[in-house]
């Protein structure tokens, strides 16, 4: 019996079939799926514990207020059998945090502007909408395969909202522990891109901490390394 919340062949709703398991991270499980009543191929991802969770719900809403070709399409939502599940663009790559470990020690000048600006140009949108991403990463920014990153989007609004609650709740457990550091990926993973007023208060912590994220990522992306953690 597969592990996974899904197996290949799943068909949920009607509508969609799961056609393999992709990758999990601190929060999600990730799938490709078929949109067999459009015919393409599109990202399903769904909480790890395979529970229903409003805040998993109100990321999906936020997510699909994002309209914006540096941003991933949110195509749809759903619950079933006590599952959400948020329906994405099926992007053909790797994430930057692959790319950053597996194709690029760092990035010429040239190519971590081009990066950088494409990353800019999404989290503005977000905020023009009165949106905050909070838990940006590389590893939350999809690009495509060829050298040039000619694709470069920025995905996982929805998750964000559980990445928020669960690192705000780790956080809490760090200043009574510090041993937490390194027992969580997912406040771990968050750590090197993380605003000081994060750490003072999350809950409060808006759209300045994204644009902090987004000078450490410039950071990774010309040093070769995150410049905290």
């Amino acid at each position: 019996m597969s592990a996974h919340r899904f197996k290949s062949g799943d068909i949920l709703i009607g509508r969609y079939e799961i056609l393999k398991y992709l990758d999990a991270g601190g929060m999600q499980e990730v799938y490709v799926a078929k949109d067999r009543a459009l015919n393409r191929k599109v990202v399903m991802k769904t909480p790890k514990a395979g529970s229903s969770d409003k805040r998993f719900a109100r990321g999906a809403e936020m997510s699909a207020r994002v309209n914006h070709p540096n941003v991933a399409a949110t195509f749809d939502y759903f619950e079933t059998e006590g599952t959400t599940c948020l329906v994405e663009e099926y992007i053909q790559g790797k994430d930057l945090g692959k790319r950053l470990a597996e194709d690029y020690h760092f990035m010429d000048p040239a190519l971590a502007a081009h990066t950088l600006h494409h990353l800019a140009r999404a989290i503005h949108e977000a905020h023009r909408v009165d949106i905050c991403h909070r838990d940006l990463k590389p590893s939350n920014v999809m690009t495509s395969d060829d050298d040039a990153l000619s694709s470069i989007k920025l995905t996982d609004f929805g998750i964000a909202k559980l990445a928020e609650s669960k690192i705000g709740d780790e956080m809490d457990l760090f200043n009574r522990d510090d041993s937490t550091l390194t027992s969580s990926k997912t406040l771990l993973g968050a750590v090197p891109y993380m605003a000081p007023e994060c750490w003072n208060d999350w809950k409060k912590a808006g759209q300045p901490s994204d644009i902090w994220a987004l000078g450490c990522i410039a950071y990774h992306l010309l040093a070769g390394d995150p410049p905290f953690g």
